[in-house]
């Protein structure tokens, strides 16, 4: 007999894909994209030497597999079918459970998290031997779902440079910023009102957001607005570092999506250079209001806007708690330590017993 039939530890081969094959596997490759965030910033961005000399390989966007191991993140929609390896590693950095139900997000979102993350953590959480996850939020969830598995949590790494302070020496304006993607549409409702006494109390601040958010049509026009063009992940982040901003914004509702909320927020507004806001609510803004490095605030509109109105008023005051974020967001963002996580799981020995 195979010596690894005995092995609890020695699955049979772990098949990507192949429950993809029919239509739901056209209408998940049609919701997902080749460009992933996710894969960049919890690998791609800290093992990019590994996968230039094929220690790695990325058979898809969100697949990567090593001699004996393969790694999904999120999903498999665009993998090859023919695709096996006998160690599965699965990433997932939502809260894939509560994201299908969740009427906060638009149904575009429901629906993509239900079918395509939904679809594929049920496949692969029961059949992986090591569960990674972005935040200790969704460590329960994990454990439920895999308690086969072994659980690890680690922080997202931008390799983008973090921005200095010079911007805040260059004129009198104000930028403010909401970074959220569209699923954060719910969360940018709420702020509108505020966002509405703070233009209007200081006339020389603009708010910029990305393309994809609709707006009340009160707000289509108005001339402190400005729009990020709609541009895919890559392209996005590609011009990010273009970018500078003395405020950056992000409100998260008290739902169970944003639950499972990372850290990444709080590296991207360094990336900008901006002193970031947060809700109350998440326990890693919290975490930074804390450490001096953003103020948490309650989910009150009035607090927003009180607080965005006094620190226009304060350049130094602003200056300071940007520099504070950049500072907190340097000791998050460490490549090191993801590195040596996926060393660990997708070049591990394999147990003596399997031969």
């Amino acid at each position: 007999m195979d010596p690894r039939a005995r092995s609890p530890r020695a699955p049979g081969p772990v098949l990507s894909a192949l429950r993809r094959a029919g239509p739901d596997g056209w209408l998940a490759r049609a919701l997902t994209s080749d460009s992933s965030p996710t894969a960049d910033l919890y690998l791609v961005n800290s093992c990019s030497d590994m996968l230039a000399t094929g220690r790695i390989r990325r058979p898809a966007p969100t697949v990567f597999e090593t001699d004996d191991a393969l790694l999904v993140m999120r999903h498999d929609a665009r993998a090859p079918l023919t695709l096996a390896r006998r160690r599965l590693v699965y990433f997932i950095d939502d809260a894939w459970r509560a994201a299908g139900a969740d009427l906060s997000l638009s149904r575009f979102w429901r629906g993509k998290m239900k079918l395509v993350e939904g679809r594929a953590a049920a496949f692969y959480i029961p059949r992986a031997e090591h569960v990674v996850v972005s935040t200790e939020a969704l460590l329960p969830a994990a454990r439920a779902a895999a308690p086969q598995a072994a659980l690890h949590c680690i922080d997202p790494y931008w390799s983008e440079p973090l921005a200095d302070a010079a911007h805040f020496d260059e004129g009198e304006g104000l930028e403010i910023v909401f970074l959220g993607a569209q699923l954060h549409g719910a969360d940018l409702a709420f702020l509108l009102p505020a966002l509405g006494a703070v233009l209007k109390a200081v006339p020389q601040a603009r708010f910029t957001l990305s393309a994809g958010h609709a707006l009340p049509p009160d707000w289509e026009g108005h001339p402190q607005l400005r729009r990020i063009p709609g541009l895919r992940w890559r392209d996005y982040r590609a011009g990010l570092t273009g970018r500078r901003f003395h405020l950056a914004l992000y409100p998260l509702l008290d739902t169970p999506f944003n639950a499972g909320r990372s850290r990444n927020k709080i590296i991207e507004h360094a990336v900008v250079g901006a002193a970031p806001l947060y809700s109350d609510t998440w326990p890693e803004g919290r975490e930074a209001a804390a450490a001096g490095a953003g103020l948490a605030l309650p989910n009150r509109p009035e607090d927003w806007a009180q607080a965005l109105i006094r620190l226009a008023a304060d350049r130094a005051a602003l200056r300071a708690l940007a520099a504070a974020a950049r500072a907190h967001a340097e000791a998050i963002n460490r490549p090191d330590r993801q590195r040596a996580l996926w060393e660990r799981l997708l070049f591990a020995p394999r147990p003596p017993e399997w031969g």
